[in-house]
């Protein structure tokens, strides 16, 4: 399945949510046809008092994050929403997809699982009859600002962040009746400091912002906060990709690109 392809399948025209489903990710990946086991997914631990329309944000490891997301798809009728901004890999000069998964080892953020993952729910996501208003399960990957290696010379630099911009404004979620989010982290307290930014917005506008367990969290207010060279500031040391997103090799003798 092509590039085009897969990005349509999650973010389909009619879907209310498809704007903000970051295209980075899916401009440079092609999905061949083998079996991936996923194993199954246990969702008991999820909160069964929550409004019905609830947005979910998943900030937890990328595979894990597709695959919590495509089963509440299933499941609960959400509308899974990857907010992935940036390249899974090096480009393959011939031809903007990613490189064998070898030279993926180069990679600061491993983002290996997170595709083949993603790829063997491509069909499955692309089956669903979902409704073009289904409350959204936002995935994230919480890796993303600090990899899995050191950010070295010569290894390819595709660390990220999430901003305000990449998600709906609270006033956009309470036109569509949503007033609850559920954040899904592997620790419990305070959001990554980036989503931080972001759900702080949404509870000063009135949204309830709560834990995996479905108590309330107090989002604390992170640095910077609404400060007009936030953005700016933040995405120092990062590197943007050719396809758009972040990703690109840190300068250096052993160089590739």
């Amino acid at each position: 399945m092509e590039a085009e392809q897969i990005y349509g399948v999650w973010a389909p025209p009619d879907a209310l949510w498809s704007d903000w489903v970051a295209p980075a990710l899916f401009a440079q990946i092609v999905c061949t046809e083998h079996e991936t086991k996923l194993g199954e997914v246990d969702l008991s631990w999820f909160p069964k008092d929550l409004p019905e329309r609830t947005a979910v944000v998943l900030d937890v490891p990328g595979a894990e994050s597709f695959r919590l997301g495509a089963e509440l798809a299933i499941t609960r009728g959400f509308r899974p929403v990857p907010v992935i901004n940036a390249s899974p890999g090096p480009i393959d000069p011939q031809r903007i997809v990613w490189t064998a998964p070898s030279a993926l080892d180069v990679c600061v953020v491993d983002m290996r699982g997170l595709v083949h993952t993603l790829c063997a729910l491509t069909p499955k996501i692309g089956a669903l009859a979902l409704k073009e208003d289904a409350p959204p399960v936002f995935l994230l990957d919480n890796a993303r600002a600090r990899g899995e290696r050191p950010a070295d010379e010569g290894l390819f630099d595709n660390r990220w962040l999430v901003f305000p911009q990449d998600f709906p404004s609270a006033a956009f979620l309470q036109r569509h009746g949503i007033a609850d989010v559920l954040l899904v982290q592997e620790n419990s307290g305070q959001p990554q400091d980036d989503l931080a930014h972001v759900l702080l917005r949404w509870q000063e506008a009135g949204l309830r912002i709560r834990g995996r367990d479905g108590k309330p969290i107090l989002v604390q207010r992170p640095s910077q906060f609404r400060a007009l060279w936030y953005r700016a500031l933040a995405i120092l040391g990062l590197r943007r990709s050719s396809v758009g997103g972040f990703g690109s090799y840190i300068p250096g003798s052993s160089s590739s690109g």
